[in-house]
């Protein structure tokens, strides 16, 4: 039995190390399809250009410190009074010149969601960063840690992410390519294109039923 064991968690073992054959048919598949396509250009002006066709709202700043003078006219125009971040030191000067500029009550993820839940619920504006984004789509790489849970970017009702051009992507396929989400695949990974919305059998589109009304993206860069 022992040996029968042994046999069944080697043969395991060296499976795993091989990836089947048809995740590499697919690889190669891909890379032909991405080889025919014609250069997309300019990958901040596409991702920008597709962002917007879904609602989703972009600003372009050169810097991290442009950024608070960039942002904070939404605030007023969507009457935000709480915004809460996680901990990341780059968001300070935003949540400084929130705080002081505009008088917002700031908030700071920095426990747990079972102590932190309610209070999520019930702010005005989530922030938080990004891995990065799809160009073609116009979609965001969320990918959620304990610093900054998926519940921030899900449950206020506006949600601003920061997305870097360094880390702007032209195909879901050619993030795919880079092999970091099989090397450390996250437990969790969410592509978001806009504000959440859906429709009925009427085609009623209804904006805001599993996640921000307002999707807005900072892109820096």
């Amino acid at each position: 039995m022992a040996d029968a064991k042994t046999k069944i968690l080697e043969r395991l073992r060296a499976s795993a190390k091989t990836p089947p054959y048809y995740l590499n048919t697919l690889q190669e598949r891909e890379e032909e399809w991405q080889a025919k396509q014609p250069p997309l250009g300019d990958l901040a002006e596409v991702f920008t250009a597709e962002a917007e066709k879904v609602g989703s709202r972009v600003i372009r700043v050169q810097d991290w410190k442009d950024l608070p003078a960039a942002v904070a006219p939404w605030f007023k125009e969507y009457r935000v009074e709480t915004v809460m971040t996680g901990a990341n030191p780059r968001l300070e000067p935003l949540r400084k010149h929130l705080r002081k500029k505009l008088g917002l009550e700031l908030r700071t993820y920095s426990g747990t969601l079972e102590t932190q839940k309610e209070e999520i619920f019930s702010t005005d504006c989530g922030i938080s960063g990004a891995r990065g984004g799809i160009a073609d789509t116009g979609s965001v790489l969320l990918v959620p840690s304990p610093e900054e849970p998926r519940l921030l970017s899900l449950a206020p009702p506006v949600h601003l992410v920061v997305v870097e051009t360094r880390d702007l992507y032209p195909t879901l396929g050619a993030y795919l390519n880079t092999g970091e989400f099989q090397q450390d695949p996250p437990s969790n990974l969410v592509l978001v294109s806009g504000a959440s919305r859906t429709a009925d059998i009427e085609l009623t589109l209804t904006v805001g039923v599993h996640g921000p009304k307002v999707f807005l993206i900072a892109l820096v860069g």
